[in-house]
């Protein structure tokens, strides 16, 4: 009988232990966040303004996760609460919604307008990001984590560079260098006046794609750089009339500079309002110190013949037709060659 106690003890110590480890385990799979695979195939990306700050894009958006154990209220705000965080979407159709094995599968075809922050110091060599950004709007990173589904795009089998991209995507100017996709948490120093939140901040799982497109700059360049160089070849043409000739000289150099500011003003009509100088600007603002300089030469030589020193005029014309040419050189060697 002692025996039979002994075994009936240890039993219900088991009992109980198998109880508790269930009920641990249990704890700490309802407390874990649900993995969301996540992605996108952009179909198109159009109306890119730097202006605005806006773009459009029309593209498929899925969602992949277990569903077993989630509640009814978990799955619709996994399923319907997915919003995003840089633009608004104006159409969200349903593709597609089925289980799949242990899976939840659930894939949209959206439209909407997008904002991006354009970075213009290097144009018109610069490089533009595309973001299309989307976190859930009600469950917290302790309750849900976006996943990269990169499975879907190795499947696919086009380039690395291209995943999550439409083979017919073009925007118009520019040039797709690559594709970045990134899960990152996105930090709320607020409870948004919820009563039932204590803390202070929130955190959000938040995925991210980003579409770096470079600008095709030849045409730019050239309708920038080309004409700059001819106002500079009009301003060149002083260094060859006679020193005596201030006025023609005068007139020279000061058209030259009135063209530079007219045409200055054109370019910058086409850029948005922005605090900083582009490296347009900079070549603007190089050509205006050069043709103030060609009028300064121009009133030396001037004085300089008129004090009755005809050689040493001829003398700083002849060295201002070798030194301006490889001023100009030199200056715009200097601002290309970060580009």
């Amino acid at each position: 009988m002692q025996a039979l106690g002994s075994w009936c003890g240890l039993l219900v110590v088991i009992h109980r232990f198998a109880l508790l480890t269930a009920l641990l385990f249990a704890t700490v799979s309802q407390a874990a966040p649900t993995q969301v695979f996540i992605g996108m195939h952009v179909v198109e990306m159009r109306t890119v303004d730097t202006r605005t700050e806006s773009f459009y894009a029309d593209f498929y958006l899925w969602l992949r996760f277990k569903n077993g154990g989630l509640s009814d209220e978990r799955l619709t705000q996994i399923i319907e609460r997915l919003e995003p965080v840089n633009g608004k979407f104006e159409t969200k159709d349903p593709v597609d919604d089925k289980v799949v094995g242990e899976e939840r599968y659930v894939c949209y075809r959206v439209t909407g307008s997008f904002f991006f922050v354009p970075d213009l110091k290097k144009y018109p060599f610069d490089t533009q990001v595309l973001s299309l950004t989307v976190e859930n709007a009600t469950l917290e990173l302790d309750d849900l984590v976006f996943i990269d589904d990169v499975k879907s795009y190795e499947r696919a089998g086009t380039p690395e560079v291209r995943w999550g991209l439409s083979p017919r995507l073009a925007i118009p100017d520019y040039q797709l260098r690559k594709v970045e996709r990134v899960v990152s948490q996105s930090d709320y120093p607020t409870n948004f006046g919820d009563p039932e939140k204590d803390k202070a901040g929130t955190r959000y799982s938040r995925f991210s794609l980003r579409v770096f497109f470079e600008r095709e700059y030849w045409s730019y360049a050239f309708k920038i750089l080309i004409p700059l160089l001819i106002i500079l070849a009009m301003a060149y043409l002083v260094f060859f009339l006679p020193a005596a000739q201030l006025d023609t000289a005068a007139s020279v150099a000061m058209t030259a500079l009135l063209s530079c500011m007219a045409y200055n003003v054109a370019v910058s009509q086409n850029m948005p309002e922005i605090g900083y100088l582009v490296l347009s600007d900079k070549f603007f603002i190089s050509t205006y110190v050069l043709l103030l300089l060609t009028l300064a030469q121009t009133f030396i030589t001037f004085i300089v013949d008129s004090n009755g020193r005809p050689e040493l005029a001829l003398r700083i014309d002849k060295l201002s037709r070798v030194a301006f040419p490889l001023l100009v050189a030199g200056i715009f060697a200097f601002f290309l060659q970060g580009v």
